[in-house]
């Protein structure tokens, strides 16, 4: 890894300071380059699989307060025009980063590259995204798209003094991507070291209708009484995610991602369960036990016996 690479090189350009440096150094690290100096572990795919998320949710959060009024259908394609690999890869050349990204082990020509869909740049931008929202948090990365993506595009078009009134698509669309962050960003911080290819099922499991029919059924009528006393509990799992992130937003903007991840992971998930099923695909993609217990379980060397007991005890259970 190049020893002349300052963060603040990067930093200067995107405007924002990084608490740990290293994370935003991980999400310039492309496979490519990760191969080369023999670490293809260690890449920028795990950012770029949360940070996609990340940029799905603060648009359609945007859209949605902002541009109430109109059709589901055209707020969708709003969302796919914001986030398509073209404008992606402009903004990153824009901010200076193209000719700048410095760990990128690719031969070829980097304006060829520019011009290929899923291209480098666009992956990388996704994989910024994903290490500033580890790093400064939902609300600061949602800042910084509002300012640098999403507040130049659509400005022009915001109406003042419009008032905001959702229909129920619009709450579903909210809580369809609600329901994709929390769950990405639940894999992300618990299932650590696993490449994307492995979380995406996982992923595809916790999201699908099945998983949101148990989740309406396992949160009781108290539970619910304490989001919206006032009202009945949604049929939809989807609009009911939504209603429960607007309820913490209302009383702070900078948390309601965060209380609302941190309350779907408490009242919908379990925690040795899901450990379970990502061990079963690692074992089963010949992944060692000892790597499984230190990098994915998170047990260092002087708890490895406790971590090898815990992995015996996680797949002796029932699936």
């Amino acid at each position: 890894m190049s020893n002349n690479w300052q963060p603040s090189q990067v930093e200067n350009k995107i405007g924002i300071n990084f608490k740990h440096d290293q994370t935003l150094r991980l999400a310039l690290i492309h496979p490519s380059y990760a191969k080369q100096i023999h670490e293809p572990e260690i890449n920028n795919q795990r950012l770029e699989f949360l940070g996609e998320i990340i940029l799905n949710l603060v648009v359609v959060d945007y859209l949605f307060w902002n541009f109430s009024h109109f059709q589901i259908g055209k707020i969708k394609a709003l969302r796919d025009k914001i986030t398509e690999t073209e404008r992606l890869t402009k903004l990153w050349y824009d901010l200076q980063l193209g000719e700048a990204y410095p760990f990128l082990g690719l031969k070829e020509e980097r304006h060829r590259l520019k011009v290929k869909q899923q291209n480098p740049f666009e992956k990388a931008f996704k994989a910024l995204v994903g290490a500033i929202y580890i790093d400064r948090g939902f609300s600061q990365a949602r800042n910084w798209l509002h300012k640098y993506l999403i507040v130049p595009l659509l400005q022009r078009y915001l109406k003042a003094d419009l008032e905001h009134s959702a229909s129920d698509k619009q709450l579903q669309l909210l809580g369809e991507t609600l329901l994709d962050g929390v769950v990405t960003d639940y894999l992300y911080r618990q299932i650590l070291y696993v490449n994307p290819s492995k979380l995406k099922p996982l992923a595809k499991k916790l999201t699908s209708k099945d998983s949101q029919s148990k989740y309406l059924k396992q949160l009781s009528p108290s539970a619910w009484a304490e989001i919206a006393p006032e009202s009945n509990k949604p049929k939809s799992f989807k609009i009911l995610l939504a209603e429960i992130y607007l309820h913490f937003n209302s009383s702070n903007t900078k948390s309601g991602f965060r209380q609302t991840s941190s309350y779907f992971a408490k009242h919908f998930l379990d925690d040795d369960e899901i450990m379970q099923r990502a061990i079963a695909l690692l074992l089963k993609d010949g992944k060692p036990q000892k790597w499984i217990i230190h990098k994915v379980m998170g047990y260092p060397s002087n708890k490895y016996n406790q971590g090898r007991e815990k992995f015996y005890e996680l797949m002796s259970k029932p699936d």
